[in-house]
């Protein structure tokens, strides 16, 4: 696990097929690769997935991206990344949400000990967010 530099964000885009697509989601993620607000797993050479951390969730740390490759999900990726944005955020509190259609987020989330915190509805029509909190020690 390491902070994402400039030479990863090809790998970011071979992933996550939304960076492609979205050109705000594509220059979001790469403020964060310039703002070392993103960590990524790497498999040799390879992305096997990233996350990014920011504090603009009414000023509280919040995973507002954690992606896994297919071909690496269900391998433990998306647990090492959680725990890594865990140990990098800083702050007593940890936030990050998901649809309450993503039933693997949810599970990743509820094995990584966060609670469910609350439900924002008219996001996305007819899959409301789910937001995840989890306090942490220092």
């Amino acid at each position: 696990m390491s902070i994402a530099a400039a030479a990863d964000l090809a790998g970011l885009q071979f992933i996550d097929p939304l960076l492609r697509a979205d050109p705000d989601r594509a220059e979001s993620v790469q403020q964060a690769v310039e703002q070392g607000r993103c960590l990524v797993a790497l498999d040799g050479d390879d992305v096997a997935g990233y996350a990014v951390l920011n504090d603009h969730f009414l000023g509280q740390a919040f995973v507002e991206l954690l992606i896994v490759g297919p071909a690496y999900q269900r391998q433990g990726i998306g647990t090492l990344l959680l725990r890594a944005t865990e140990r990098s955020c800083g702050r007593p509190k940890l936030f990050s949400s998901c649809n309450r259609s993503n039933l693997p987020a949810q599970c990743l989330f509820e094995k990584c000990g966060f609670q469910r915190s609350g439900q924002i509805y008219n996001l996305d029509e007819g899959d409301p967010e789910l937001v995840y909190f989890k306090a942490l020690t220092r």
